[in-house]
């Protein structure tokens, strides 16, 4: 990969940097990335997706150890990339700079916010990226572009230097076209150890009302897969069993998610309104009626439901394996009314990880007939080394791209 890329403005921010050397030699030297606009690096300005925020900001000071630790650990940089703006949003579109092009599925959306990131790791750009994740936005253009994509566990990641969205269910993740090389990111950020094989070797469980939306093709693609590496796969009562269903588990992420962006960022989005994409200024408008007891009782459910959901997957093994995304991408002419009902059922499976700030690795594969998409594995909090040596046994031998 040469130091120079075509620079679309739907991908690449025009602020810089552009490029950053790595400033050692290490685990990571040769590889490439680039991150999303939500990370500062000291004398560039952070857009956040949005004109009106990029020039009512001063440059950052400071950059974010993220960065720093990639480039020391032998990376470099390749530039800073687009987000849906302020991060509000799952499409991968954004008024301002234009949606990419989804180069694993043509006609439809990347999804977002992290739409560059993920953009410029399944078209080669770069071997690996940096997106936030706060209500899935890294699983879910991982699952629309065909990448590996890694959500960790809430807190693992250093997010000083970092626009805030929702700190509740804000977390740092990773994009990769290979296994090996986002568990080489991850062992970097995290100075874990990731084990070379899985001992003993789990039972996965899938929700059994989850497994019953699966298309035939992905649900079958399940099956092989966990006989092809000899893994068992049990299908159990588990969401229809207990008081949580996915709509319910919607609404609560987007009440707690909304309260903090508004209690965060209330005054300067009342302020810049006119700059706001309309679909982003109905979520605020929407987020500024959520009521200080109704976040209150909001993050007791929350609570409730993480000690729910620790106890099923403590009692099941440690792993459960869920659909990332519905379906595949939606078309990039999907009517508003039929994308926000989509965004409710979506965010139904990605608010189960977010609520429980448990870590989620999207597992792509290949040649779906609905477009792509695949399976995540979800494990308990810092059991980030199991699912990924769970997902090498589980993935030999199908890449993503």
């Amino acid at each position: 990969m040469g130091q120079h890329l075509v620079r679309d403005q739907r991908i690449y921010c025009q602020q810089g940097p552009d490029y950053l050397a790595a400033t050692d030699d290490g685990a990571l030297s040769g590889l490439s990335f680039v991150f999303k606009d939500l990370f500062d690096v000291a004398g560039y300005n952070t857009g956040a997706g949005n004109p009106a925020w990029l020039e009512s900001h001063a440059s950052a000071n400071a950059t974010s150890p993220i960065i720093e630790n990639l480039l020391s650990a032998g990376a470099m940089c390749r530039g800073r990339v687009q987000t849906d703006e302020l991060a509000y949003s799952l499409n991968g579109q954004n008024i301002h700079y234009g949606t990419p092009e989804n180069p694993a599925a043509p006609g439809c959306i990347p999804g977002g916010s992290s739409s560059g990131s993920a953009v410029a790791v399944a078209q080669g750009d770069v071997d690996f990226s940096i997106g936030t994740d706060t209500g899935g936005s890294v699983r879910i253009p991982a699952s629309y572009c065909g990448l590996f994509g890694l959500r960790p566990t809430l807190g693992k990641f250093d997010l000083a230097n970092c626009f805030e969205l929702a700190k509740s269910f804000d977390t740092a993740g990773i994009f990769a076209r290979d296994l090996s090389v986002l568990t080489s990111v991850y062992r970097e950020l995290s100075a874990e150890t990731i084990p070379d094989r899985v001992d003993p070797i789990p039972t996965l469980y899938l929700d059994r009302f989850m497994a019953q939306q699966l298309s035939e093709d992905r649900y079958q693609r399940v099956h092989d897969r966990c006989r092809w590496a000899g893994i068992a796969l049990e299908e159990k009562d588990f969401m229809t069993q207990s008081e949580w269903t996915l709509d319910a588990l919607s609404l609560l992420f987007r009440s707690i998610q909304g309260y903090e962006i508004i209690q965060k960022h209330g005054r300067w989005l009342t302020e810049h309104e006119r700059s706001l994409d309309p679909a982003i200024l109905e979520r605020v408008k929407w987020a500024r009626t959520i009521e200080d007891t109704t976040y209150q009782q909001g993050k007791l459910r929350q609570k409730a439901f993480r000690m729910w959901l620790y106890a099923q997957l403590d009692e099941h093994g440690g792993v459960w394996l869920l659909p990332t995304t519905p379906a595949g991408p939606p078309s990039l002419d999907i009517t508003p009314q039929a994308m926000a009902d989509y965004r409710t059922e979506l965010m139904g499976l990605t608010a189960i990880a977010g609520l429980a700030g448990f870590p989620q690795l999207h597992l792509p594969f290949q040649g779906m007939h609905d477009g792509p998409c695949g399976m995540s594995l979800l494990g308990l909090p810092n059991e980030e080394p199991r699912l990924l040596a769970i997902a090498a046994r589980l993935m030999a031998g199908e890449s993503s791209q």
